[in-house]
């Protein structure tokens, strides 16, 4: 019987321990912020970023049915500066896709000159921040004009934005570690309590023989 406290106790004991290690298993989430926004019709932003951020460039792209160009293709430059004078720039080919929506056809890293850490075929106007200052952003202006002018006669990028991305790490089972503790700890005394009942058992038996 004693033997059974020995082992009940034991498997508590490793219990407790799976249920503290299982709450220190992170999950990371990543967060999304907008550093900076561009005032209306302007082709330039400014923000500030830490090293390690992770930068983007994020604009409402052009409707081409209402836009006078050739052969239904629009390229932008996008050219991002920082305080330190690093260079990082991305082409950015718009096409009619089917039913007539916009699309981004084609995205190219064509300049990177101790700019913003970029993969060789990026899917985003933007990169991993390498020293801690100021960011602009700049959109060249193609000068392209609407077919049927309105307010605006050429087109601009509408809510141009610098936008940051930060991983945070968040433990979601940390409300049971005191679980684990507790299972450990009563694990712990039961198998102790078992092996000296067991030890007082075998010496009263010496004893009477």
């Amino acid at each position: 019987m004693r033997k059974g406290f020995v082992v009940f106790g034991v498997i508590l004991v490793l219990a407790g321990f799976i249920v503290a290690l299982a709450s220190a298993i992170p999950a990371e989430k990543t967060v999304r912020s907008v550093v900076a926004t561009a005032p209306r019709n302007e082709w330039g932003v400014l923000g500030r970023f830490n090293e390690g951020d992770m930068l983007s460039v994020e604009f409402v792209p052009p409707d081409l049915d209402e836009l006078v160009i050739m052969d239904s293709t629009l390229k932008l430059l996008v050219e991002i500066t920082s305080s330190a004078g690093g260079k990082t720039g991305f082409e950015m080919e718009f096409r009619r896709g089917f039913g007539g929506n916009t699309i981004l056809y084609n995205l190219t890293l064509v300049l990177n000159e101790d700019g913003l850490t970029v993969s060789d075929s990026p899917t985003e106007v933007g990169g991993v921040v390498l020293y801690t200052g100021d960011y602009l952003a700049n959109v060249t202006d193609p000068k392209v004009r609407y077919i049927m002018p309105g307010e605006d006669e050429f087109w601009a990028p509408g809510s141009l934005q610098l936008v940051k991305f930060v991983v945070d790490k968040e433990y979601p089972y940390l409300s049971v570690l005191p679980i684990g503790v507790v299972l450990a700890v009563v694990g712990g005394l039961l198998s102790l309590w078992g092996l000296r009942s067991s030890k007082r058992k075998l010496q009263s038996r010496k004893k009477t023989h």
